[in-house]
Order: C-alpha cells, then sequence, then structure tokens
C-alpha cells in the first residue's frame, strides 16, 4: 500500500461517511439525478418518498454494511441520521426515511432494468475516465461471470425458485427451494469489481428434473454447459 493510499485509509477511519460521498462525487456525481429519473412503479397519488430517497436510502444501506431490511429501519432511525442521509441525497431534512415494508413493496414493482441502466452507465463512466486501465490484460478489459445463490429453504418465494428434492421416494422426502443468480462482473483491480449484469438462473421441463438433488457447484456447471 502507497502513501496515496494509507492517506485515504486514514480519511475513511475518520468519517466514512464524508469520505464515500466524496468518492461518489468525483467518480459519478450524478447518480441520485439518476435514482430521480427512474420510472416510479408506484400509485402517484400516495408516493411519500420519491425515487431519489427510495433508491438512496438502499444505496447508503449497502454503503453501511447494514445486512438485513430490519436492520437499516433500526439504524436509521433517529432525526440526525435522517436528516444527514436526506443532505447527502440533495434533499430537504425530515425526521424520517422510509420504512423498510415500503421499500420491500417499492423494489417489488420496481423494474430491474431501471437499475440495470444505472450500473451501465456508471461502468462506462468509470472506463471512460481510463483510471483502471492498469487493471486490464492484452489491452482488454477482464469480465468475470459467476452463480451466486441469494435463497435457500423450505418456502417458495416465486416462480424463479428451483427445487431441491432430499430423500425422494422415501418417507422422509422434502422439497427445498432455492434462488440462483448468474452474474457478470468486470474487474478493475484487486480492490473493485463492478457488477454489469445478472440473470436468474431458471430450468423448465428436463433440465428442472435433472437438477432436483443437485448441489449448487453442480447447478452452476450444469448450467455452464448448457
Amino acid at each position: 500500500m502507497g502513501r496515496a493510499e494509507e492517506r485515504i485509509q486514514k480519511k475513511m477511519e475518520k468519517n466514512p461517511a464524508v469520505e464515500c460521498n466524496k468518492i461518489q462525487q468525483d467518480f459519478y456525481p450524478e447518480l441520485f439525478q439518476k435514482f430521480s429519473e427512474t420510472l416510479d412503479p408506484r400509485n402517484l397519488s400516495y408516493v411519500l418518498y420519491p425515487n431519489r430517497i427510495m433508491l438512496g436510502t438502499l444505496y447508503y444501506k449497502g454503503i453501511a454494511g447494514i445486512v438485513s431490511m430490519q436492520s437499516m429501519n433500526a439504524k436509521f432511525n433517529s432525526e440526525e441520521v435522517s436528516g444527514n442521509l436526506r443532505g447527502f441525497m440533495g434533499e430537504e431534512a425530515a425526521e424520517y426515511l422510509p420504512h423498510y415494508i415500503t421499500e420491500n413493496e417499492y423494489l417489488e414493482r420496481l423494474d430491474p432494468q431501471e437499475l440495470q441502466d444505472i450500473m451501465l452507465d456508471i461502468v462506462y463512466k468509470i472506463i471512460r475516465r481510463r483510471s483502471f486501465e492498469e487493471a486490464r490484460f492484452m489491452k482488454k478489459w477482464l469480465v468475470i461471470v459467476d452463480g451466486t445463490q441469494l435463497y435457500s429453504g423450505d418456502r417458495k418465494l416465486n416462480d424463479k425458485c428451483l427445487e431441491r428434492c432430499h430423500n425422494k421416494g422415501t418417507e422422509k422426502e422434502k422439497t427445498s427451494y432455492h434462488c440462483d443468480v448468474l452474474e457478470a462482473k468486470i474487474y478493475f483491480g484487486e480492490s473493485l469489481v463492478a457488477s454489469i449484469g445478472s440473470e436468474f438462473i431458471e430450468n423448465n421441463g428436463e433440465d428442472a428434473e435433472r437438477q432436483k438433488g443437485m448441489s449448487q457447484d453442480e447447478i452452476k456447471q450444469d448450467c455452464g454447459a448448457t
């Protein structure tokens, strides 16, 4: 780690939110404007929080490393935090940020392509800056494709869930469900890998029957082979 990196790390330790905002402003200052321009899937007659705040709150949830939506609700439930985050987003201070239930309902309706377009624009801007060209291999950007399991449990969340049958044909036969995603990422160096696209792994007919009981790694290999 060089002196410049050490200086950045020390600043991050003192006030990580301010330093993260500086990085965002440097690399992609139009982020919250892009959030505002997304198509709102809700009935506008009942909207309390605009898209900028809905998506901005989730953005800062990720920046803060908060794992669950309920934890976000607890950690952001103060006038000081609400005022600060709204200020970061370019909004007027107010007492509350969106409740996690409101956020979940919003995400269920939001077209994923809206976020996908923003992600691709961020990646395009980073490439155009030429700040990370040393990460290229033979002057080509490296793209990584990987599979990730987002959910595994006894409840079928939606039609995208894959099924896994345990102890088939016995009294202990049981079906579990899992959601797997294939994701493409572009490599900008050891400290920065950016997503450029994702797609749920969905199988029908013979594929679904063949993959019942398979492990996640086996499913990845099977999908790659097909």
